[in-house]
Order: C-alpha cells, then sequence, then structure tokens
C-alpha cells in the first residue's frame, strides 16, 4: 500500500506518525513539491491508495486519476478544499482531524483580540523605525465578545476568555444550549445580533456554500464604530473588498486577519494597506498541533487501509459506493 503525502505538516514534527505507517506496510511518498496543484497532484497520484493534503485543492479530476484511492485525509479540519461529494460517488472515503488543533487556533485568536485592542503590531514598527511614541489602547475586560461558530475552535476561545472578564454572546446553527449555560455565553436568535452587539465579533465558522460571503458589507456596517473583527477560520468567510472599504471608512475600529481568499495573500491585495492585522494563516500552526494532527492522522490510515474502519469519515456512506463498484 501506498499513501502520497502533500501536507507541508504531516509528520515535520512527528516523525513517529511517518514510522506508523511505515511499520504497518504503508508506503510514504511525498509529492514532487508541497502545496500541490490540483492538476500536479493528479499527476502523481497514479497507484496510492491513500492521500495526505494541507490546504491543497482536491478536485474531480484527481479522483478520476485515481483508480486506487481509498481515502483523502486532511493534515487538519477545514474541507472546504476537497470534492467530498465527488470523492463519495467513487467510493473514496475523506477525512479530518478535529478538535486536534483546537488550542492552537484559539489562542492565536484571543492573541489577535490583544493585538488590535492594543495596537500592539503598529507600536512594535513604531518602535523598530527609531521613533517612542504611544498611543491608549483599550481592554478587553469589561467588553462584550460575540463568537460565531461555537464547535470545537468557538468552544476553546469562550474556554480561554473565562478569565477575562468579558461578557460572551455567540451563535451556532445548532447551538449546545447545555453547554452555553455552563458557559455562560448568551445564545443570539441570529448572527446579526452578534454583530451589532459585540466589541469583538470572532469567526469560528467553517466554510461552505452558505457560509461564503458571510460577512458582507451589510454585515459590517451593523457593528460598532469601536469593534473589532477577528478571524482565523477561513478567507472565503469574509468579503475582503467589504472589510478594506469598512477599514478605510472607519465604520469599525479594526480587523485581525489570520486566513485569505486567495492564498497566499497577493502582494497587491488592498488588505495589504488597510490597517488590518494580518498573519500568514499560522492559528493552527504550532508544534504541538502538528504533531498531534499527525498522528490522528496515521491512525486513522491504518484503520482504513488495514481494517476497513471508516469511522474517522466524514463521508462514511463512501463505503456502500465502493462495495457497488466491486
Amino acid at each position: 500500500m501506498k499513501v502520497l503525502v502533500t501536507s507541508k505538516s504531516f509528520g515535520r514534527v512527528a516523525p513517529d506518525a511517518v514510522e506508523m505507517l511505515k511499520a504497518n506496510g504503508i508506503d510514504v511518498v511525498w509529492g514532487s513539491r508541497p502545496s500541490m496543484t490540483a492538476d500536479e497532484i493528479a499527476a502523481e497520484i497514479g497507484d496510492a491508495d491513500a492521500l495526505i493534503v494541507g490546504n491543497d485543492t482536491v478536485d474531480a479530476g484527481v479522483f478520476a486519476a485515481a483508480d486506487r484511492l481509498r481515502i483523502v485525509h486532511m493534515h487538519g479540519t477545514g474541507l472546504d478544499a476537497i470534492d467530498v461529494a465527488t470523492a463519495t460517488g467513487k467510493g473514496v472515503l475523506v477525512a479530518n482531524a478535529p478538535g486536534a488543533n483546537r488550542n492552537a487556533v484559539a489562542e492565536l485568536t484571543v492573541a489577535l483580540m490583544l493585538v488590535s485592542a492594543r495596537a500592539i503590531d503598529r507600536h512594535i514598527d513604531i518602535l523598530k523605525s527609531g521613533r517612542w511614541e504611544r498611543t491608549a489602547g483599550y481592554e478587553i475586560s469589561g467588553k462584550t465578545v460575540g463568537v460565531i461558530g461555537l464547535g470545537n475552535i468557538g468552544q476553546r476561545i469562550v474556554e480561554l476568555l473565562a478569565g477575562f472578564n468579558v461578557r460572551v454572546i455567540g451563535f451556532d446553527v445548532n447551538p449546545d444550549t447545555a453547554w452555553a449555560e455552563r458557559s455562560a455565553v448568551g445564545l443570539a436568535a441570529a448572527a446579526d445580533d452578534v454583530f451589532a452587539g459585540a466589541d469583538f465579533v470572532v469567526l469560528a465558522l467553517s466554510l461552505n456554500e452558505k457560509t461564503k460571503g458571510f460577512v458582507d458589507a451589510r454585515r459590517l456596517g451593523l457593528m460598532k464604530r469601536s469593534a473589532y473583527l477577528i478571524n482565523t477560520a477561513r478567507g472565503g468567510l469574509v468579503d475582503e473588498a467589504a472589510l478594506c472599504a469598512a477599514l478605510r471608512d472607519k465604520q469599525i475600529a479594526g480587523a485581525a486577519i489570520d486566513v485569505f481568499d486567495p492564498e497566499p495573500l497577493p502582494l497587491d491585495s488592498p488588505l495589504r494597506t488597510s490597517g488590518a492585522t494580518l498573519t500568514p494563516h499560522l492559528a493552527a500552526t504550532s508544534v504541538e498541533s502538528a504533531g498531534n494532527v499527525s498522528r490522528i492522522v496515521a491512525r486513522n490510515l491504518v484503520d482504513v487501509l488495514l481494517h476497513g474502519r471508516s469511522g474517522c469519515a466524514v463521508n462514511p456512506g463512501a463505503l456502500e459506493h465502493r462495495t457497488r463498484k466491486k
């Protein structure tokens, strides 16, 4: 058996994950380069039984070129770049590692809130330029934080905020009301209520057809002029042109963005000069989370390839299609 790896992170800090696969008779073959295009993956997928990807696009062309493929595993959580419907029809399982990087993403989210409120990045640039200037920022204590998306990561963000003396309001299409009550989270009836009421609006949503462009000009217009937008989820959630306009016109106080559409962020992107705090999609990138994810991926591949299990998959029904093809 053979697995093709295009993820930049798989096994980097957890070589034992690679050894686990090899010890179970699974050959590990690295792609010709990290972050490959769909066409490049299709050209190299060949006789691979499994594929481990990072933020690579896995489209219908990849599945058409993969006769033996049994599972595509995301080295992380987001599956928006994988054509799950086509995978299912081809009998290919699709899996991710939910929860493995929740703490890393949540910690960076809170860090970006602090950076934004105190203009830390701007003051670093000022000091490095040789000047000694200070402007007063804001404390987050006593403020209202709105978290949109109360899954694994959203809940961890709330946990980390517990010591900051903030009021938390949240929105989720399927909220865990018992958890919200235990965590003193006020559940909003609609996402718009969070945008209108929060001093910090934090996005912890997955990206899909319903959430693409979720933060548009209308919702930005609901926010307080003193409010900040924090996005460590997915770039496609935010209309970047509308955000740049809101920052330019001072409709909101600021934004901290870790994810973009497209990525890498183009050199001519207006976001680069918008005044927003920008980081290069590093929320999930910690030594601890990378190791956690690599080990989960390796265990799942062994379960699927050697034992025929599908518990890790988001589309276990794919096995029915594979059985029919046989």
